[in-house]
């Protein structure tokens, strides 16, 4: 069983299909094994990003997702998985995507990096865009949107 939280501390303008989320989070962890565990997803901003990136990497650089692994050994996945919506809007623009499309990757990429999945050298990198455009095909929901009033 798992247990799926997702916390919009972005803005009011952003809605999530927070079932369709839960399926996809959950067709993730049970390909991969993984029968039960807590999940939160944290929609922010980039500076709450970028000041994580430093407090706990000791990097001063903006990224659009950042997971934490919080189990102990041998104990069902716990995770959180901050999600920059700024980025996500600025690099849906940039790679000609929509933002749900963008959102779900970076979605993807945060579980898969919960799971174990490390993107430190090409070999990993090219490996974890292979599962993300995997999971990208077989996913076609929207799972969020963003109105600009």
């Amino acid at each position: 069983m798992f247990d799926i939280n997702i916390v919009n501390n972005f803005n009011d303008h952003v809605s999530t299909e927070n079932k369709l989320i839960q399926t996809l989070i959950e067709k993730l962890l049970s390909d991969h094994k993984i029968s039960q565990g807590s999940v939160s997803i944290i929609l922010s901003n980039k500076m709450l990003l970028n000041k994580l990136k430093m407090d706990y990497f000791g990097l001063n650089q903006f990224t659009d997702v950042i997971a934490f692994n919080l189990e102990d050994k041998n104990q069902p996945l716990e995770g959180e998985i901050y999600i920059s919506i700024d980025d996500i809007i600025e690099n849906a623009k940039k790679y000609k995507v929509s933002i749900n499309e963008e959102f779900k990757r970076v979605l993807i990429h945060g579980i898969l990096h919960l799971i174990g999945f490390e993107d430190k050298n090409k070999t990993l990198k090219d490996k974890m865009t292979e599962l993300e455009n995997n999971y990208m095909s077989i996913f076609k929901y929207n799972i969020i949107s963003h109105n600009n009033k």
